[in-house]
């Protein structure tokens, strides 16, 4: 059995997408950034919290979560409308970095990886800004937007689209055959 440790519909869709079949079975965690913990230590300690202790033989679980990092500062995802407008005027006009991280586990043994993408945000108005929050709603997402929103702040991208959304897709590929693999084999397999 493959199980999605997420709730997030863009993970899903993106999995759905490629074919594959999973459960879904997310984990509901304190995502409270600890104390001169650097983005990447957070986003790998989120990773993993999402996996949870819940694991059963013959399951591969995969856990993800995503950032947005400004000046070595994640920007997360806003807690009201204010919030929101605020996440946005910081990135407005600037680059930053998302990185998307996701971890892979089959019995007792985890492997994380992560990808990055550079952002570049078009240059907006007050007005521009509170008009995206109230068309698009993005109280969901760090950094207060999603890539894939029409007429959003992105100006242009550097590395995975599909990272943006929250799954680093290119290394997912480059690890998940032989973890699928291997439970396929031993789910399959008659001794």
């Amino acid at each position: 059995m493959f199980v999605l440790k997420s709730a997030s519909p863009r993970r899903k869709q993106i999995l759905s997408d490629l074919g594959f079949t999973f459960q879904i079975e997310p984990e509901h965690i304190d995502e409270s950034q600890r104390e001169n913990e650097t983005p990447l230590q957070y986003l790998e300690r989120m990773v993993h919290s999402k996996l949870g202790s819940d694991l059963r033989p013959n399951h591969v679980y995969l856990s993800a979560d995503t950032i947005v990092v400004y000046e070595n500062q994640i920007q997360h995802k806003p807690t009201d409308e204010a919030d929101a407008f605020r996440i946005l005027n910081t990135l407005n006009g600037k680059k930053h970095s998302v990185y998307s991280g996701a971890a892979l586990r089959k019995e007792t043994k985890t492997e994380f990886f992560f990808e990055e993408t550079s952002i570049l945000f078009h240059q907006w108005n007050e007005s521009q800004i509170r008009n995206y929050i109230n068309r698009c709603l993005p109280f969901d997402k760090a950094g207060s937007y999603g890539i894939q929103d029409t007429e959003g702040p992105v100006k242009e991208w550097f590395g995975s689209y599909t990272n943006v959304m929250g799954f680093p897709l290119r290394s997912f590929f480059s690890h998940h055959e032989i973890w699928i693999g291997s439970w396929l084999e031993a789910i399959t397999r008659k001794d």
